[in-house]
């Protein structure tokens, strides 16, 4: 059996920090927060752009490992099942598909089979309706990882 690369261990533990602030922001949200489009609430605060941020960096760090395509694969795989394993969360599953972005510096280092598996991963698990700008760039690039 083997272990968790670091980079996937510390890409879990950021998902679940996070998952845990917004959980505790919506059960602390004060009658009336961000309604009727008012500022205000879990959708504004500063939590998201921490993630998002973190994240980035993480994944930034980690391509310049220069990972194998077996490791690269793992940590994508994650990153891309975050969002459909958090749907419930309103606050939350727009910001995960959004971290979809900083994965795109991961494509360059898988290889064609892996890429193609990603490709199919993404498209079974996400509607068209809920393919951000972020996500509809990884499956071009997996696309094209996958044709080369």
């Amino acid at each position: 059996m083997s272990s968790e690369s670091p980079t996937l261990s510390a890409l879990r533990a950021l998902i679940e920090a996070y998952m845990e602030k917004v959980e505790s922001l919506e059960r602390n949200r004060k009658p009336g927060e961000g309604l009727f489009g008012l500022r205000g609430g879990p959708k504004d605060d500063a939590c998201h752009e921490i993630f998002f941020e973190d994240v980035r960096t993480l994944l930034d760090d980690f391509a310049k490992t220069s990972p194998s395509s077996a490791e690269a694969r793992e940590v994508l795989s994650a990153l891309y099942a975050a969002a459909a394993q958090n749907r419930e969360c309103g606050s939350a599953y727009w910001m995960l598909l959004a971290i979809h972005g900083p994965g795109l510096v991961l494509t360059d280092w898988l290889d064609a089979s892996d890429a193609a598996a990603l490709y199919d991963e993404l498209r079974a698990t996400y509607p068209r309706r809920e393919r951000l700008p972020a996500l509809k760039k990884n499956l071009a690039a997996l696309k094209a990882k996958k044709e080369s």
